[in-house]
């Protein structure tokens, strides 16, 4: 078992185990060469309880023959590939910062999400990224045929100053790979970014990049995702691979053409990183753990927007369209107050106004008298004018999509204004893979609480 301090292939020493599974381990170290020269490279391994698979160590083979023929600055470069005693090690350069799935899930906790336009520009900047992967050659100058088949937030890493860079090619195909795909097996990748054909288990192309690129920008815009933005990524996550676009440079393109980058637009990332993910960077470099996220902050949504929304039944792989935040629907007028009129005044004036003195008479005492279980006098007399109540929704983990009446709503943790009634709340996660579904009575005037467990 590896740990921290151990010298790999001579001049690796171990500092920091960033992350472990069933394929593999990663760790930060420090390359040490001759003289005072030292470096902070990440070194990708096998689990040693498995250090003698074949197909383990086929598959990073794989992925170290496959970085050797990519160039991309927004790729993440390998540095070495050696075999030792503790078996084939791949030596990639370091990323200071979080993955775009540590830095989204830290921006939501401080209410400080990320804006569109550095969501879209990341998403183009990726979409090169894989159109540099899609378009390689092998030292012959042949196509490799090559499928990332695992983007996700995950595999995607933003730097301190901004940059973007794509990893993780463990499971990708291409031509020349030794064959790691067992019969039968689940398709590689992950199942919440999956395109239909993958999910099937059907060979992929390109065109599956694509797809979960859509998702990954979907997911990064959040709820501020726009009409413009969210038709590219309608085209970028169609169901059949032929309606999207033909290209990931394609999709970069119109990524650019529907929400144009702000000028610096990477020192603009850099700044939301530092401000948004602060805590990102104290772990990486302490191994501290993050702070207390802070209170979330209430967001109101009109019960009655028209805007179009794709159930999740209708179309189950599709990511759903992302209600954008409206105002609060405005405050009703104060009730007029009755005017004294002069005498005399005419039978059927009289009569009017004796009827409105009656009304404005009894109907504080009914309302008085009418008491709804948790529900105030005051809040009674506001959901005259508009019924509607508070609904506080919480996760275990964070981050997980909130479905009210079939419709996305935003990401936990959230709060809703909502119509008294009974709701459909639906709250889940595609990294997990877990669903939970409840009816919740939400009552005018009141707040309610719902949290749910998606961690078992």
């Amino acid at each position: 078992m590896l740990v921290v301090g151990d010298r790999l292939g001579g001049k690796y020493t171990l500092l920091q185990r960033l992350g472990a599974g069933g394929m593999g381990e990663v760790w930060l170290a420090m390359q040490e060469g001759s003289g005072t020269f030292r470096r902070r490279v990440v070194v990708k391994c096998l689990p040693q309880e498995r250090a003698g698979e074949e197909r383990l160590a086929n598959m990073l083979h794989d992925e170290a023959r496959i970085l050797g023929l990519l160039h991309h600055p927004n790729i993440v470069a390998p540095l070495d590939f050696i075999e030792g005693e503790h078996g084939p090690l791949l030596v990639l350069e370091q990323v200071d910062g979080p993955s775009l799935r540590t830095a989204l899930k830290m921006g939501r906790k401080s209410g400080n999400l990320l804006p569109e336009p550095i969501a879209a520009w990341i998403g183009a900047e990726l979409a090169r990224a894989l159109q540099a992967a899609h378009a390689a050659v092998d030292e012959a100058g042949k196509p490799l045929y090559l499928v990332h088949r695992d983007v996700s937030p995950d595999n995607v890493l933003l730097s301190r100053d901004g940059r973007v860079r794509l990893a993780d090619f463990g499971v990708a195909s291409a031509v020349g790979n030794m064959d790691v795909t067992n019969p039968g097996s689940a398709p590689k990748g992950k199942r919440g970014y999956m395109a239909p054909e993958q999910a099937a288990g059907y060979p992929v192309t390109p065109a599956a990049d694509q797809f979960a690129l859509g998702r990954v920008i979907a997911e990064a815009a959040d709820v501020l995702c726009g009409p413009l933005l969210r038709k590219v990524l309608d085209r970028a996550t169609a169901t059949l691979y032929a309606d999207r676009f033909p290209s990931a440079q394609a999709l970069a393109e119109a990524l650019a053409e529907a929400v144009p980058p702000p000028a610096d637009v990477q020192a603009k990332l850099s700044n939301w990183l530092l401000s948004a993910c602060a805590e990102a960077f104290a772990t990486t470099e302490s191994g501290s753990s993050p702070g207390t996220p802070r209170k979330p902050v209430l967001l109101q949504l009109d019960p009655d927007s028209s805007i179009a929304q794709r159930q999740q039944t209708a179309r189950p792989i599709t990511p759903p369209r992302m209600l954008a935040p409206v105002l609060t629907p405005p405050r009703p007028p104060d009730p007029q107050l009755f005017a004294t009129l002069d005498d005399p005044r005419p039978r059927r004036s009289r009569m009017i106004a004796a009827v409105g003195v009656v009304l404005a008479i009894l109907l504080p005492l009914a309302l008085i008298f009418a008491r709804i279980e948790g529900v105030q006098i005051g809040a009674a007399f506001a959901a005259i004018h508009a019924p509607t109540g508070k609904l506080q929704i919480g996760s275990r983990p964070d981050g997980a999509e909130v479905y009210v009446d079939g419709k996305l709503r935003g990401i936990t943790p959230l709060g809703l204004s909502l119509p008294s009634g009974i709701h459909q709340i639906r709250v889940g996660s595609l990294r997990l893979e877990k669903w939970r579904a409840t009816d919740v009575d939400v009552r005018a005037g009141a707040e309610k609480d719902l949290e749910i467990d998606l961690s078992q």
